[in-house]
């Protein structure tokens, strides 16, 4: 057997990402959708919009959109980082409020989902897999609009 490149190199991990078949069995695993929801699932420009030249930019390792009304982020990180939390959320807010003009109805912005593949734990419990949802005080789920109607 040749030598193999392993899915944890940056490039091999996109490259995986430009075939549309394999981008609509991750997502369609990843997120619990049946297979025959997802209509389509292009890939999409990965670098974030910024407005200043000094403002940070976010570039996404793999951005899909998918049926045409959600976007899906899908980041790799083998090295731990102690702030993923934070650049999760940055690349998440960024991703949610862009492309939504001035004067356009809040009702346009699309559904955004960001996945994390990850190396190392996020806290020290034993689940390798986590979903993680945006709740108020009361624990109530917040942006129940997107068609989403699970907890």
């Amino acid at each position: 057997m040749g030598n193999m490149i392993p899915l944890t190199y940056d490039f091999a991990f996109k490259h995986l990402f430009r075939n549309e078949k394999i981008r609509k069995c991750f997502i369609s695993d990843a997120l619990e959708i049946p297979l025959e929801e997802i209509r389509s699932v292009r890939q999409a420009n990965p670098f974030l919009w910024k407005r200043y030249y000094r403002e940070k930019q976010g570039i996404l390792d793999v951005l899909m959109e998918m049926n045409g009304d959600s976007k899906v982020n899908v980041e790799l990180q083998v090295k731990v980082v102690s702030y993923w939390d934070k650049r999760s959320l940055f690349y998440l807010a960024k991703l949610f409020t862009e492309g939504l003009l001035a004067g356009e109805n809040y009702s346009r912005l699309k559904r955004c989902v960001c996945i994390s593949v990850l190396d190392f734990n996020l806290d020290d419990g034993p689940e390798y897999h986590r979903i993680y949802r945006m709740r108020d005080e009361k624990g109530q789920r917040v942006f129940r609009s997107f068609g989403d109607t699970r907890d």
